[in-house]
């Protein structure tokens, strides 16, 4: 099995509760006990993760984003994957059912 980035779906993790505004969403890790607040471009991402709870690829996710944000194809898929790896270090969400996963991008960039 060929393991490269349009392999990976990302998904919610099942301990996070989630509540959206327009203004950016708050996140509650039940495990923890902590609370994590997203901007309005980090909530649209993990709303697209959310909506998707079989997971979604980084491709599906920049995709579903295009519509709404006026920059770059590239820019905005290097800004969701800085903002996956931040959510994913926090074990927020998790590629292929791992919290945490150096190959989670396939390496490179």
């Amino acid at each position: 099995m060929e393991n490269d980035k349009s392999s990976v779906k990302w998904t919610v993790s099942p301990d996070v509760r989630a509540t959206s505004t327009e203004d950016g969403s708050v996140l509650l890790d039940i495990n923890k006990g902590l609370c994590y607040s997203l901007n309005a471009v980090a909530a649209r991402i993990w709303l697209t993760i959310e909506l998707c709870p079989s997971g979604i690829s980084l491709e599906g996710i920049v995709g579903a984003l295009e519509t709404n944000f006026k920059i770059s194809t590239e820019e905005l898929k290097a800004d969701t994957i800085e903002c996956l790896e931040k959510l994913q270090r926090l074990r927020l969400v998790q590629s292929n059912g791992h919290s945490k996963s150096s190959k989670a991008f396939g390496g490179g960039s």
